[in-house]
């Protein structure tokens, strides 16, 4: 609150003996010391004075620093396509304008939607993606992938600081909180015909090994029986481990029908021990996948092999 004054106001006078002109002297005394105490109490409310303001480097009369503003990161524009097939992976270009705020631009996430079975697909863009004025990428997936039109679903914007700028199509607003509207659209087309959405993981059959007994540093072949009912097998991974903990793991390659064929290399051998099946992991071309650990499924702990 700024300090209100009140001083002596002087009369005018007549004749005066000495009397009277000692008590207007003190009145005018009493005057003078009201306004030098205002101007000391001014001075004290409102310190941004000449002196002040070379002892802090701000202009004059300025009360506190204006503070800055944070601009955030907005999107400009985004696009998806070409489209191309390279053996069982399907590839789609996607590219994204920004204007970027204050800080930089940490990655983009985008994601699309197929409204027909709700599978969505996503990509993040980094830095490393920008050239010509976009961030741009392609997003693979199976070609097994179900047939579609994908619709730009979300967008969200992370800048250098940690700050979020998130967007969602306008009728998913309700329940997005925190998203705004997408200022744009973007699709693209999957037509392979594919009508199924193939959610099942393959099934292994057996697990053999060959030799049963070796010696330190000697190859072991093993062999596994692994079937999918559609995309088919993408991955086959067999882990080992001996009395001491030891593990020895190899990835099986298809080698003709159901039948795949991996070899752990005399490195991995160099330590002696009975090497039970431990667990076997199996995944499809759509991502399905699961695991089978030793001593259940269709194999037994009696799987292993012995280095002497």
């Amino acid at each position: 609150m700024r300090p209100s004054f009140v001083c002596a106001k002087l009369e005018p006078a007549g004749r005066q003996t000495d009397t009277e002109r000692g008590r207007q002297m003190n009145r005018r005394i009493g005057t003078w010391f009201c306004m030098a105490a205002a101007a000391v109490l001014f001075a004290a409310a409102f310190p941004k004075t000449e002196a002040a303001a070379a002892e802090t480097g701000q202009a004059p009369g300025l009360l506190a620093e204006t503070p800055a503003v944070t601009i955030l990161p907005q999107l400009a524009a985004a696009a998806a396509g070409p489209m191309q097939a390279e053996g069982t992976e399907l590839k789609v270009y996607v590219a994204v304008a920004v204007e970027e705020g204050n800080a930089g631009l940490d990655h983009i996430n985008i994601q699309f939607i197929n409204m027909e079975n709700d599978r969505s697909i996503t990509k993040i863009l980094r830095p490393d993606d920008f050239a010509d004025g976009v961030y741009a990428d392609w997003i693979s997936m199976s070609i097994y992938e179900p047939a579609g039109i994908y619709i730009l679903d979300k967008v969200i914007l992370q800048d250098e600081n940690g700050a979020y700028v998130r967007y969602c199509r306008a009728e998913e607003l309700d329940e997005n909180d925190g998203y705004l509207a997408l200022p744009v659209t973007a699709a693209f087309q999957i037509d392979n015909g594919v009508t199924v959405l193939d959610e099942t993981a393959p099934v292994l059959g057996a697990v053999a090994v060959s030799p049963v007994q070796a010696a330190k540093e000697s190859e072991i072949t093993v062999t596994a029986a692994v079937a999918d009912d559609f995309s088919g097998v993408d991955s086959v991974t067999v882990r080992f481990e001996n009395e001491n903990g030891k593990a020895v793991s190899v990835d099986l390659d298809a080698a003709g029908g159901e039948l795949y064929t991996g070899v752990i290399k005399k490195s991995s051998t160099d330590e002696a021990g009975t090497y039970r099946i431990k667990k076997v992991t199996v995944t499809d071309h759509m991502g399905n996948s699961k695991t089978y650990n030793g001593g259940d499924g269709p194999f037994a702990s009696s799987v292993l092999f012995v280095i002497s």
